[in-house]
């Protein structure tokens, strides 16, 4: 018994250290890459009325969507995605 005792002690002073140096480092903030990609993308000016006719002009009853949810959409989508850059 006394032999086991001696055993299970010395597992636990070898492990012991090796618990205690690997502490966990403090987490640092990571920016959600899918924001950082469309702040990225967005245009810094406003979409020109020539933009938003050619958009408009795609539009149609098949679409699935009322003009204005279609104009909603075209300005969105030429916010995330210039055409110009």
């Amino acid at each position: 018994m006394n032999a086991r005792l001696s055993f299970i002690s010395g597992v636990i002073l070898l492990c012991a250290p090796m618990a205690v140096a690997q502490s966990p480092e403090p987490k640092q903030k990571v920016p959600n890459e899918a924001k950082v990609i469309l702040q990225d993308s967005k245009k810094q000016d406003p979409e020109t009325p020539k933009e938003i006719a050619e958009c408009m002009s795609q539009w149609g009853p098949h679409t699935q969507m009322t003009k204005e949810e279609w104009a909603a959409s075209c300005r969105r989508t030429l916010r995330y995605f210039p055409e110009g850059q």
